[in-house]
């Protein structure tokens, strides 16, 4: 009995490596695939919030049944980006030719629709459209232009790869068998909206406690001393770190600058200016 236990963990991970190697018929390490139709493989790799680009790979993976003996396609095929931003906006593979699996990558920048959305970090949600077909070229037509035929293929999507967001996919009425057609939606994740809520919360809290210092040595007598407001000139610089050290933090004049830097730094100013003018006035100088 203790010794079938053994077995059966190593027969578990072989599956679960089996799983992990071969997902809807791609097998990582073959440049095609099984079954009649193509499979499309999509990796979405980075998003800038400021720029609005959201960069996605794109792997097309012909059947098997459609290589030739020279390992070259018996048709040329062709995975066609019309929301790409950049130039070419398609993927050629040519019959005749001989191809790997690293021939097929088609790498595509799409625009979001909400510009200007970033600055309501960590709250910001980014929209995109994803539309993907593939057209076989099936002879040459009139006019010596080819004859393309659109073609069913399997949709096949990775994880994202970049960090700080949660990627939602939802497909389109327009989405079929013909046509990939996706809305995407990027929110930050959780912990960098609980982070960034956090960040300006302690800020106001300790600029208000500053600010309260400031007013008890109001209604003192005595001057204020000079570590009071060399603590309060730090706090000037060190906000402002402790603002950029928030994840994937975009540029100065989002909301949560509005919420708590601006207000933080603004306390912790005037807190210092009441001590300065404080120790001007009850200073003892000889």
């Amino acid at each position: 009995m203790t010794s079938r236990i053994p077995l059966a963990v190593t027969f578990l991970l072989l599956q679960e490596v089996t799983l992990f190697t071969v997902r809807g018929g791609v097998d990582e390490r073959s440049s095609t695939v099984t079954g009649s139709n193509p499979v499309l493989s999509m990796n979405l790799i980075g998003f800038d919030a400021v720029t609005g680009d959201l960069r996605a790979r794109h792997n097309l993976r012909i059947p098997a049944s459609e290589v030739s003996s020279i390992h070259s396609p018996k048709h040329t095929y062709y995975l066609v980006d019309p929301f790409d931003t950049q130039s070419p906006t398609f993927l050629a593979i040519r019959s005749q030719v001989p191809y790997s699996v690293y021939d097929n990558f088609l790498t595509s920048i799409y625009q979001v629709e909400d510009a200007g959305s970033q600055f309501f970090y960590p709250f910001d949600t980014h929209r995109a459209r994803i539309r993907l077909f593939v057209d076989r070229e099936e002879g040459i037509g009139p006019g010596g232009r080819p004859e393309l035929k659109r073609q069913p293929f399997t949709f096949d999507y990775n994880v994202p790869t970049f960090e700080g967001y949660d990627v939602t996919m939802t497909p389109m009425p327009d989405n079929s068998p013909t046509l990939l057609d996706l809305d995407v939606v990027l929110k930050r994740t959780l912990p960098i909206r609980c982070y960034s809520v956090f960040i300006a919360l302690l800020m106001l809290l300790i600029s208000v406690s500053v600010l309260r210092m400031a007013q008890k040595r109001i209604k003192s007598t005595e001057a204020p001393e000079m570590g009071e407001m060399a603590f309060c000139a730090a706090l000037l610089f060190a906000f402002p770190a402790i603002r950029n050290a928030q994840p994937f933090a975009p540029p100065m004049g989002v909301l949560s600058d509005y919420l708590g830097f601006f207000w933080a730094e603004s306390l912790v100013a005037i807190s210092l200016i009441i001590k300065l003018n404080i120790w001007l006035r009850r200073k003892k100088h000889d």
